[in-house]
Order: C-alpha cells, then structure tokens, then sequence
C-alpha cells in the first residue's frame, strides 16, 4: 500500500512540477470504531491520497486547467480495498467583466444548490456565473453517471437495483441529467439575504426516478451578534408512472460572543414523510437521510486558541408523521491545527434510541497533512 501511494504522489508531483503554476498533495487518514448496542466494536480505516495541479494557459492565468487525482485505501469487515478517483478535470475561466465577476467551467468538479441538501457532490457537465456586490446568478447542466459511486452518496431510495460500470476500483454512479439555477440577492433589506434554487434531475438509461426542486433560503443579522438563517425546500418526484410532493423546511438561531470565538446554535428541520433528495445528506448521528424527521437540535462551538476547535451538539430526532420520539444524538468534536499544514480531530458520536437495540457510539481519529 505504502508503494503504491508513495508512486501515485511522485507522478503527480513531477507532472505538476513540469509545467504548472499551482500544485500540490494531501494525506488524509480516518480511523473509527463503531459499536451497536451491545455488540463489540468494529474497527475501520479510510486513507485517502489526493494531487492536484493548475496550468493557466494565459499569462493573466484568467483560463486554466485543473484536474486532481485521487487514491483511496479503506479496511472495513475485514475486506480491504483500493479505488481510484478523478474528482476534478476542469477547464475554467475566472476574470473581471465590467462591475461583475465571471465564472464558466467545463469538464468534471463539484456543485451544490443553495442549501447544500439537494445536491452537493461531484458530477460532469457545463457551469457558469455572474456576481456583483449585490447579486449572484448561476446556471448548471451536467450529467452524474460518470462519477465513481464509492466517493459520493446518492440516495437510492425507492429506486429499482441500477447496475453500470462495476469494478473492484470504479463503478459508476447513478444517471441523472441535471439542470440547475441558483441566484443570491445580498442585503436585499435590513442587511437580510435571500436565496433562490431550482433544480431538475431525470433519470436515464434503466434509471426510472425523475425529481424537480425548488428552494429559498434567508439569512442575515437580526439584532447585534443574533443571526437567523431559514431554509425551505419543494420537491416533486415522479417514478414508477406515479407523482408525489414533499417538503423540507428549517430554522436556524445563532449568536456569536465576544469571547473565545463562541457561537451557540439552536434550530429545527421537518421533512415530510416523503421527502427526499439527490446527495445524501443528513443531520443525524447516524447519517439518516432527510425523511419524515423533525429533528430539534442545539450545539455550542468555541476556539479557546487561535488553532484549536472545540464543538458540542445535541439533537432528537422524531418521527415527522406522527412525532414518535427515536431517542437523542449527541457528538462531540475537537479540532486542532499543529501546523500549517497538519490537522488532527477526534470526533465522538453517541445516539442513546429509545428502543436498547438502536443505541450507537462511533469514534473518529483524524489526521491530514497538505504538501
């Protein structure tokens, strides 16, 4: 394992130092121990190697290439294994256009709507932006059947088994068409803003899931150090020659103090029974997707030091249709940057479910270094 990664980063490193302006690497290691109930521990690795390199084509560097190269070693059950990934090969320009910025990218790299819980991963296709200190506007069109379906998660909820590509280092992901559009309005009124999404997703090939969504978000400072941000979602899902609306909507109140960088955050998210969305994303301790959930939470994060990052959250989860309560999550997590470029965090996560048999605990060890 060690040689295959030491090579993968020597060749990437000589192409970048051939001809590029920009480059460089990342290590990411993730050991968790993860336990059910009673049941002992299980013990799980993920290293991730990753090399990007930056050639601009013009001398402003206005227009460029970008691509990244990726590796990854997991142990799970037991069973070790290796992928490989692409997750960026873009060409882009960014540049100054009258009293606005421009954007336009082609080629494969990562995109989200505005609330980040629609879409939010990797995919192929066309994109392209405009802002101002006032405004933003973007528009998408892509394709997410090319992507390696070990390193995004989509939900497959509902969905027929799809089989494509499949080998033991990449396999494609699920077929959507994706169109997108996102507009931003900064300080519109009393220093509020306001988010607008719309994005449809249709299934191809053997694929039968089409989805449309539409979205607003508002954000913005209330009084002195009190902000609010709330969110709201639409969507309208067709398969299987049938139609169904659902929704998701979610609050959010927070305050900053004066004092050691301290914010505490209290909130809520309801999503409907038959919501769902494209990226999985989720709130939870153990990474349920967004349905039927109403899901109260609050957390408390601080830097007692510049370089040392320190969060606490608690949430309870409940049944959206009719309340039920499932039981109650809480997680800690600590940051700390020893240098410039290394990382380290523990992450420990406990979910305490009303029935014994749901009741989880997972550790995470965490340590990056950039080159």
């Amino acid at each position: 394992m060690k040689r295959i990664i030491t090579a993968f980063l020597f060749v990437a490193m000589v192409a970048a130092g051939v001809s590029a302006s920009e480059y460089g690497a990342l290590l990411d290691s993730n050991s968790s121990f993860e336990k059910v109930a009673e049941n002992d521990f299980a013990f799980s690795q993920k290293l991730d190697a990753s090399a990007y390199v930056r050639v601009p084509f013009t001398k402003d560097g206005r227009v460029a290439l970008s691509t990244e190269f990726a590796y990854r070693f997991q142990y799970a059950d037991e069973d070790m294994s290796h992928f490989l990934n692409l997750p960026l090969l873009k060409v882009g320009y960014s540049g100054g256009v009258g009293n606005g910025y421009m954007d336009i990218a082609a080629g494969r790299f990562t995109m989200s709507d505005n609330t980040r819980k629609i879409f939010n991963q990797t995919s192929d296709g066309l994109f392209g932006s405009f802002a101002t200190d006032v405004f933003v506007a973007s528009m998408y069109f892509g394709y997410t059947g090319l992507v390696n379906r070990y390193f995004v998660s989509m939900v497959e909820t509902g969905i027929d088994a799809y089989t494509g590509f499949e080998s033991d280092f990449y396999t494609s992901s699920l077929p959507y068409m994706v169109v997108g559009a996102n507009v931003g309005l900064n300080n519109l009124f009393l220093n509020q803003n306001v988010g607008l999404s719309s994005w449809g997703f249709v299934g191809i090939q053997e694929l039968d899931s089409n989805k449309v969504y539409g979205a607003i978000t508002f954000n913005g400072a209330i009084v002195g150090n009190l902000f609010h941000s709330t969110e709201g979602i639409v969507v309208g899902l067709i398969r299987n020659d049938t139609a169904e609306v659902a929704g998701l909507c979610s609050t959010t109140l927070s305050y900053y103090f004066d004092w050691l960088g301290l914010a505490v955050n209290a909130g809520a998210t309801y999503a409907s029974e038959k919501f769902e969305t494209v990226t999985a994303t989720s709130g939870m301790v153990r990474s349920e997707p967004w349905t039927n959930v109403f899901l109260p939470s609050l957390s408390v994060s601080m830097l007692p030091v510049s370089n040392l990052y320190v969060a606490v959250e608690t949430n309870f989860p409940l049944a959206a249709k009719d309340m039920e309560y499932h039981g109650a999550g809480l997680v800690g997590s600590v940051q700390y940057q020893l240098f410039n470029d290394v990382a380290l965090g523990v992450n420990v996560s406990q979910f305490f479910a009303k029935m014994e048999e749901n009741n989880y605990t997972k550790i995470s060890l965490r340590a990056a270094i950039s080159f």
